[in-house]
């Protein structure tokens, strides 16, 4: 009997520096050789599913937090962020001087201080998940595709990642966007 598999990428598939390793690639080869379906399951979006992810051999992706849905080379459903959406966050953001970046299937789009903003955030990140050379660890490491300098006002984003100053700015963006998910 043919089962479906669904593997997270951060932390499972790939390690914290986007570190695949042998025997993953070989599992999942295996399973699909032995008939069953495998899919990634993770809040990256398409543009961050990079071709030597895609080359272990998958069946599809559920990608940005359950945004899109792919099934070989198919797109099985996509919900969007609006373009009005889009720059009422963006304006938001920028007013309450918070860098962020953008998320779609085209890549990942940085506000304009978010590499400095968030070098000292990948760290400590880095440092909490146990990872030996956190302090060594930089936004260009762990988002070596991010895109600077981009189009920041998008009718193609699945989602919006910022970084916090306090945990107010959480609660405020709840009330900002009501019809948006808000997560940390």
């Amino acid at each position: 009997m043919s089962k479906i598999v669904f593997i997270d990428v951060d932390g499972t598939l790939l390690d914290y520096e986007n570190k695949l390793p042998e025997s993953a690639a070989i599992a999942i080869q295996q399973a699909r050789a032995n008939g069953h379906k495998v899919y990634i399951c993770t809040g990256r979006s398409k543009g961050e599913v990079y071709d030597y992810i895609w080359n272990i051999g998958l069946d599809g992706m559920i990608g940005g937090n359950g945004s899109y849905v792919e099934h070989q080379g198919h797109v099985v459903m996509h919900q969007l962020i609006t373009l009005e959406q889009c720059h009422h966050i963006v304006d938001w953001l920028k007013s309450r001087h918070l860098e962020f970046y953008l998320e779609s299937n085209n890549g990942l789009f940085a506000s304009e201080n978010f590499e400095e903003k968030g070098n000292p955030v990948i760290k400590e990140y880095c440092k909490r998940k146990g990872k030996d050379n956190a302090d060594e660890l930089t936004v260009r490491d762990i988002f070596p595709d991010m895109i600077y300098g981009g189009e920041l006002y998008r009718g193609d984003l699945n989602k919006v990642s910022f970084i916090l100053n306090s945990y107010q700015d959480h609660l405020d963006s709840i009330k900002e966007f009501p019809d948006l998910k808000a997560g940390t």
